[in-house]
């Protein structure tokens, strides 16, 4: 049983597949099964796949399912003690396998949630979108690790749900993951933010590596979901209504800081949506927001947003606040 699974999924990457096949492939730490789903591909990316002879690697082949269903399969076929995801466009430094080994030995959490690097369409590295929010958490816990039970447990996992809900910024545990059933809404897109509430509103322990592990590419030419104007930007609300629901039927639905927390990354990303959408889908992806907030619990409405922990005033708790009184009545 290998130490960690990492999981690809690929749809019609071709070549452009190979640079993060060859970043894992190069890990200092070498205890690791690599699963790649190709996500029925055409015969370029299936030709990649096929010049892949590197053992660890698993190569799952089915028809277009989406992303969530790849990954869900991928899933099912982990065999390491400990998975974490890759997209197919991004890459992780070589060192980052084997950072996250030693803070898995140290702390056995149930989640690690790690920084990463941003390169943006010009070529400039910066932090990560979320490097705020960490510098947040490891101030407030130097030693990078909390449990349920800790004083300081409620606040850091209010900050942990607000990181961005980027697969590659976290590593779960495999039967953690398979006990709680937490996995990804198939046929959806912006499917991350469904299990990055799944997994850390679950969690016992959770664990911060302080040392980038992956590097995020925003790319020319290149269909990335976040970079659309069309109508899969309304799949961020469906998938908020399926995230909401599920955590209002767990006991830390109770914690109104946590439960504000939880509103608030959907309704982040939903603002985001709604302001990048194209103009033609604005009042159509307005009208659903608002049918979606009437459906979900109301405990959710009642009071305002938490002055939650500051980061970015665009789209801190005031600014949520505006945005969700100005879609629905709030008591």
């Amino acid at each position: 049983m290998p130490r960690l699974t990492c999981i690809t999924t690929t749809f019609n990457e071709g070549p452009a597949l190979l640079p993060s096949v060859r970043s894992v492939l190069s890990q200092s730490f070498r205890d690791f099964q690599y699963i790649i789903v190709d996500d029925g591909s055409l015969d370029e990316t299936r030709a990649v796949l096929d010049s892949l002879t590197d053992p660890r690697i698993l190569v799952i082949k089915q028809a277009n399912d989406g992303l969530s269903g790849a990954r869900n399969k991928a899933l099912e076929q982990a065999s390491g003690d400990f998975v974490c995801f890759l997209d197919a466009d991004d890459i992780r430094p070589n060192w980052s396998f084997a950072a996250i080994s030693r803070v898995l030995d140290a702390h056995d959490p149930d989640i690690l949630l790690c920084p990463g690097i941003l390169q943006d369409l010009r070529g400039d590295i910066k932090p990560f979108y979320d490097a705020k929010i960490f510098d947040e958490i490891l101030l407030n816990n130097p030693s990078r690790f909390v449990s349920r039970g800790d004083p300081a447990f409620s606040f850091i996992r209010c900050l942990a749900q607000r990181l961005e809900p980027q697969s590659a910024n976290k590593v779960v545990r495999t039967d953690f993951v398979r006990k709680h059933a937490i996995g990804f809404p198939n046929t959806h897109f912006f499917e991350d933010i469904y299990f990055h509430t799944s997994a850390i509103a679950s969690a016992n322990r959770i664990a911060f590596l302080n040392t980038p592990a992956f590097t995020y590419f925003r790319r020319y030419l290149k269909p990335q979901i976040t970079a659309t104007v069309g109508d899969q930007r309304f799949d961020i609300i469906a998938v908020s209504k399926l995230t909401l629901e599920r955590f209002s039927r767990r006991p830390e639905f109770n914690d109104l800081a946590y439960r504000s927390a939880v509103l608030a990354s959907c309704l982040k990303i939903i603002k985001w949506c709604e302001a990048t959408v194209s103009l033609r889908h604005r009042d159509a992806f307005r009208d659903c927001v608002r049918i979606m907030l009437e459906m979900i619990d109301v405990t959710y409405l009642r009071r305002p947003l938490l002055d939650l922990p500051s980061i970015d005033p665009n789209v801190g708790s005031a600014s949520l606040d505006t945005y969700l009184a100005g879609m629905i009545h709030v008591n």
